[in-house]
């Protein structure tokens, strides 16, 4: 990640507010700084952002994954059935990008995403998802975009 990517990411996390952002993603075709973005996602400014990102043809496997596990998608895999009218914009949120990776909408790319679950979570995991969900626990990439701005 160069300089000039780091500095675009950080106008749009911390000078640019919601709508510029939101007006701002459609140009963007460049899955790492999607990814960065993404990773330094503040989600007290809701689920409009991440949806967006989410939809770009450039949004890859990786940057789904760690959206997902980002918005408390580890608490979904453990219990998909678990209904909360509390929560109802992360029901519909979680659940939208649970069977987008399942559709295999995002391709692989060299951008590293290592699922940030315990040796105790996989193994349990493991007992309760089917094999065509093993994809939240797959390693994938080499490139390590977990920069912190």
């Amino acid at each position: 990640m160069n300089e000039e990517k780091e500095k675009i990411i950080q106008q749009m996390l911390y000078e640019k507010d919601i709508e510029e952002v939101l007006k701002e993603l459609p140009s963007i075709n460049d899955s790492e700084l999607l990814y960065v973005y993404a990773y330094n996602y503040n989600w007290g400014n809701g689920f409009k952002i991440p949806k967006k990102i989410l939809l770009k043809d450039c949004c890859d496997l990786s940057t789904a994954l760690m959206i997902f596990y980002s918005a408390d998608g580890v608490r979904y895999l453990q219990n998909k059935d678990e209904k909360n009218d509390n929560l109802k914009e992360w029901s519909v949120f979680i659940k939208d990008l649970y069977d987008m990776i399942l559709e295999n909408r995002f391709i692989k790319s060299d951008i590293k995403f290592v699922p940030p679950l315990s040796k105790v979570q996989v193994f349990k995991l493991k007992k309760d998802l089917v094999k065509e969900e093993y994809v939240f626990l797959e390693n994938i990439g080499y490139n390590d975009l977990n920069i912190t701005l």
